[in-house]
């Protein structure tokens, strides 16, 4: 049986544009959640800091993981809402 995997991702937006990424990032969201093997997808806002998001995904494996991250949703995510990110830190993790 394969263990599911966990990543957490935090997105700081620049700030002058952390509507727009909310907006990419919602969008993303749904998509994501429709995908095969995709079992969390769930984004957030720092209480304190409008323009960090923190995404936490668990995916069915590792995977499932790489091909959300050739999907074309994602890919537009990035085309279209990369440039107005400060930072993008990733946290990969197995749930025990």
């Amino acid at each position: 049986m394969t263990t599911p995997l966990t990543l957490i991702a935090t997105l700081t937006a620049n700030p002058a544009q952390q509507a727009a990424v909310e907006a990419g990032l919602r969008v993303l969201v749904e998509a994501s959640r429709r995908e095969d093997g995709c079992l969390q997808y769930d984004l957030h806002r720092h209480q304190q800091h409008a323009h960090v998001f923190v995404m936490i995904e668990q995916w069915r494996d590792e995977q499932t993981l790489a091909a959300h991250q050739q999907t074309p949703h994602f890919l537009h995510f990035g085309q279209t809402c990369g440039a107005h990110l400060q930072a993008i830190d990733h946290q990969l993790m197995h749930r025990l």
